[in-house]
């Protein structure tokens, strides 16, 4: 027997049983039939719904995560620059005496006769890099001098970082000035410096 015979059996078979239900168990069976496929429907509507927010689940965590990917190499590459300058600055200023440099930007500005002292406090090692801490004293300036100095220092890219930096105004013969004091750290590099590159021999030599 084939499929079509079959089914045409199974349809006859229930054409049979359907004929001998009275007129109210056909609408009971009718009614049956009709909640069984709409709760199939249902369910297998649902079931699309709950695959559908899954994938609109996975895709929104993957554009979050590929966003994230992006942030993060966007601040990977700033740190790269600002470690590369910094690199640069510490190498430019191999040796540089932050007093003498003090001096000099007080001399720059205009205040060099009210640069009273540059005392070293500190002095830490961390790896290659050392940190001295030193405490610099201005007196008798205008809040414009002072202003100006500690923004050319801040500015200049020597490799410092003023860590503290304390106001005293008094006045004198009805002019108010500035007592500053300035906690300062000052950055060195103490690995050898790298050997400057050979010029390449000129051609010819001794015969």
């Amino acid at each position: 027997m084939n499929a079509q015979d079959r089914f045409n059996a199974m349809a006859l078979g229930v054409q049979d049983s359907l004929a001998g239900l009275s007129q109210r168990d056909r609408k009971l069976l009718g009614v049956l039939v009709v909640i069984i496929v709409v709760s199939i429907l249902g369910g297998i509507g649902y079931l699309m719904r709950s695959s559908m927010n899954n994938v609109n689940s996975m895709v929104e965590y993957r554009e979050d995560t590929l966003l994230q990917a992006r942030k993060m190499a966007v601040e990977y590459q700033a740190n790269v620059e600002t470690a590369e300058l910094i690199s640069e600055r510490l190498e430019e200023h191999r040796g540089a005496n932050l007093s003498a440099y003090l001096e000099k930007t007080a001399q720059t500005v205009g205040i060099s006769d009210r640069l009273d002292s540059v005392k070293e406090t500190s002095a830490s090692q961390n790896g290659d890099l050392e940190e001295k801490v030193y405490s610099a004293q201005l007196s008798k300036l205008s809040l414009e001098e002072a202003t100006n100095f500690l923004f050319e220092i801040e500015n200049s890219g020597f490799p410092l970082v003023v860590k503290n930096a304390r106001f005293k105004t008094r006045t004198m013969s009805g002019e108010k000035k500035v007592k500053l004091t300035l906690d300062i750290a000052s950055y060195q590099l103490t690995t050898e410096a790298p050997a400057a590159a050979e010029p390449p021999a000129e051609p010819g030599g001794e015969g």
